[in-house]
């Protein structure tokens, strides 16, 4: 009798908390999120397990990518992916994909669509502390993330050298955000210069990645999450052949303002019909 009134009292506080979801944009947010970490810790563990066979290795990335759409589906995010021919361009190449970084949802807009699928053996460059960061962390390094000790600058190198040469035996792909942290706002932050340097060095090419802006849909700062639709547009890889480090800062820049253009081109029809920008 105590367990039918306990699961009527959660039925009828479920229903009462479906018109504040529905009025009230802070708890939306909150709750949308709630619910992606919730999931992200799901599939974590689900992926985890299903790397044991092959043990660190970035084909594992192929896991996230069957369970990560259904995430997207849920949350009422639909990513779609621009310039797929030129995920072909780099087949069993290797090279740096360079990426803009607004959200811990543009995981959704790589792992949940052709991006990682296409570009696999794909591996995230990530800050050393995420590595501890739980189930997630376990996950990451089962996919083959390469984890980095900003802290430490000569670690930092050996760890850069290290994957330059695993990227020429094994074709790898090394995925970088170069603006070193997420934007909240328009535009592009300007690029920190470690993922050019790499592929310079390392004479691969850099194929730009660029996600349109979120803003007609997620807000942090307004505390707002609705549903919404990104553009996630693959630009023609760029190729480092003849340069040298002494190209590096018009290189970035040059690529950073590709990127820009794109940025800007697959956002503004947006956000003017939503009256954003």
């Amino acid at each position: 009798m105590e367990l039918e009134w306990a699961q009527i009292a959660i039925i009828a506080l479920l229903l009462a908390l479906i018109p504040l979801y529905e009025m009230n944009s802070s708890f939306k947010y909150y709750a949308k999120f709630a619910l992606y970490y919730a999931l992200l810790l799901a599939e974590s563990v689900l992926v985890c397990i299903l790397s044991l066979p092959r043990g660190r290795d970035p084909y594992n990335s192929r896991w996230a990518s069957m369970v990560m759409p259904y995430t997207s589906l849920l949350l009422g995010v639909k990513f779609e992916v621009r310039g797929k021919e030129n995920f072909r361009k780099v087949q069993n190449k290797p090279c740096v994909v360079v990426a803009n970084h607004q959200s811990s949802l543009d995981l959704l807009g790589l792992t949940g669509t052709d991006v990682f699928t296409e570009l696999t053996p794909i591996a995230g460059l990530a800050k050393k502390e995420l590595m501890y960061a739980g189930t997630f962390g376990m996950c990451l390094l089962m996919i083959g993330t390469v984890f980095i000790n900003r802290l430490q600058s000569e670690e930092a190198k050996e760890t850069l050298e290290r994957i330059k040469e695993r990227m020429r035996e094994t074709h790898l792909k090394l995925l970088v955000f170069p603006e070193g942290t997420r934007n909240q706002e328009a535009g592009l932050l300007p690029f920190k210069k470690g993922a050019f340097h790499l592929a310079i060095s390392a004479q691969v090419p850099i194929l730009p990645l660029v996600f349109s802006s979120y803003s007609d849909f997620y807000s942090k700062k307004e505390k707002r999450f609705t549903t919404g639709k990104v553009y996630v547009t693959a630009l023609p890889p760029i190729p480092t052949e003849g340069k040298t480090l002494e190209d590096l800062p018009a290189f970035t820049e040059s690529v950073r303002k590709q990127m820009l253009f794109t940025y800007n081109e697959s956002s503004t029809p947006r956000l003017e019909s939503n009256g954003l920008n």
